[in-house]
């Protein structure tokens, strides 16, 4: 039922020779339409070409971040700090003012690593070529996330020059990070850990959602923006059991490890599910019901009554992506047994699982109900890692500037608070009680969302165009909230849209 508007939120994976890159100058296209007027458009283009080009697969970012590092320096009046200067370390910030001064603080918040690129036969063009075709910019990063940190660099340096001797009681900041795709040690938590009181931040803006269209029955091209304002915490488990039962394949015993192992697995996957509406959730389907109307809005809206549990249960069975929002998700991604002739029958087999828990579920209690449903003492159960557990931020004045400008930028859309299904480093800003929201600021077709972690990942111009304009956009809204008071005293308001 919501798979187009799901399919949006779920954006979170060998080397080529660089390709040639066409030409960047007097590229006509409709694209251009949606550039600003101050921001070059074949610069811009060419920059996040060039630092696509950047290899910086996760523990290898240095590269690619001395790149940013070297552009502030040499072709931007921001100013830079670099945090850490490691190969697999490297975090940078391009700010308005010195982080020095002690401003409140809103971050703009990217990552510089990537993920590997596979099947390097399926990419049209190298995933570390940067290619521009006129239209779109190819490789990987793209979308996630380089081309994001070229919105908010952009969106900040064009600021910068529109006011550059006005004196604002607020900072905005763009921070760079390492390892966002290995959980974030390197980066988001590292930074936290410690520069925490040098950032002071008092928000942050990541990745997160987008806008979509073919959202709504009722008007499928009225577009949809979702801004993250939660996300699930990630749980990644090892199980291991041992058996001493091992020999030749073609006398197995009753109760080999393997045999062990598929069938408590198979009870963990079969397991009846269970429903959780939070706020975030509850806030999300009121949002959405009502912009879809009718009776079918009506349902959106109440979803979460008792009263329409067996109705919702079937739509949830028939919708993976909208049961990753009301579910704790178990997939088992990886099973293993030491190497091996195909006769011989190991000892011990080890699986991972890599579950995703909705805000307020226990790790413990969590640990406990996989072990339950497992039904096996001879299986043992360790963690291999997880994200912290945070808090859902509360749509504030922050928020209200993002929603304002998004509908400044596409007058006929609507912007929508909601929980994102996968983990990002904005969950690290909240567990520090920051209030963080997840949002690429343009209209994102579906094949380009599929596109990410995948091959031929890839960004239109007129998604960087408009991405810039939203971010200008934002700072220009925090203007008509610009008295100290307001950022000094953030934190402590109360949301007005729970």
């Amino acid at each position: 039922m919501y798979k187009g508007f799901l399919t949006l939120f779920v954006i979170i994976g060998v080397l080529l020779a660089p390709i040639e890159l066409l030409s960047f100058s007097s590229v006509e296209s409709d694209s251009t339409k949606n550039w600003p007027k101050e921001v070059s458009y074949d610069e811009t283009v060419s920059l996040l070409s060039n630092y696509i080009q950047k290899s910086s697969v996760s523990g290898s970012e240095k590269e690619a971040g001395l790149f940013i590092s070297n552009y502030i320096t040499d072709s931007t009046s921001l100013n830079l700090r670099v945090f850490s200067d490691d190969e697999d370390r490297y975090n940078l910030a391009a700010s308005l003012y010195p982080l020095s001064s002690g401003k409140p603080n809103i971050i703009l918040q990217n990552h510089i690593d990537v993920v590997p690129a596979e099947a390097l036969e399926a990419w049209k063009y190298g995933p570390f070529s940067g290619y521009f075709d006129g239209e779109y910019i190819y490789g990987r990063g793209a979308l996630d996330c380089k081309g994001l940190g070229i919105m908010q660099l952009k969106a900040v340096e064009l600021f910068k020059e529109q006011y550059p001797n006005e004196e604002f009681p607020f900072n905005v900041t763009v921070l760079f990070l390492s390892g966002e795709e290995m959980g974030g040690k390197t980066g988001a938590h590292y930074m936290m850990q410690n520069h925490k009181e040098e950032l002071n931040a008092v928000a942050v803006l990541g990745e997160g959602g987008a806008g979509y269209r073919n959202v709504l029955k009722s008007n499928p091209d009225k577009v949809i923006f979702g801004v993250s304002v939660a996300e699930k915490q990630s749980l990644w488990v090892k199980l291991k059991v041992m058996n001493n039962n091992a020999g030749h394949g073609a006398a197995p015993g009753k109760n080999y490890a393997n045999l062990q192992l598929i069938s408590s697995l198979n009870n963990l996957t079969n397991r009846k599910v269970l429903l959780f509406f939070n706020r975030s959730t509850r806030q999300m389907f009121k949002k959405l019901g009502k912009a879809e109307g009718g009776i079918r809005g009506f349902f959106i809206r109440n979803i979460n009554w008792s009263i329409l549990a067996p109705f919702v249960r079937k739509q949830i069975e028939r919708e993976p992506f909208l049961s990753s929002l009301l579910t704790n998700t178990i997939t088992v991604t990886n099973i293993q047994n030491p190497p091996g002739p195909p006769n011989q029958i190991s000892n011990y087999a080890t699986a991972t699982l890599d579950c995703r828990l909705v805000p307020g579920t226990s790790v413990k209690s969590f640990l406990r109900y996989i072990e339950r449903k497992l039904d096996n003492n001879n299986i043992e159960i360790s963690v291999i890692s997880q994200s912290p557990e945070a808090k859902p931020s509360k749509t504030n004045k922050i928020y209200d500037a993002i929603e304002e400008s998004i509908s400044r930028e596409f007058p006929e859309s609507e912007t929508i608070p909601f929980l994102f299904p996968a983990t990002s480093d904005n969950s690290v800003f909240r567990s520090y009680d920051i209030p963080a929201y997840g949002l690429i600021p343009a209209v994102v077709d579906e094949s380009d969302i599929n596109s990410i972690h995948s091959d031929n990942e890839r960004i239109s111009t007129k998604v960087l165009g408009n991405g810039i304009k939203v971010y200008y956009g934002f700072m220009q809204s925090l203007l008509v909230e610009k008295e100290e008071g307001f950022f000094k005293n953030i934190l402590n308001w109360d949301s007005k849209k729970e």
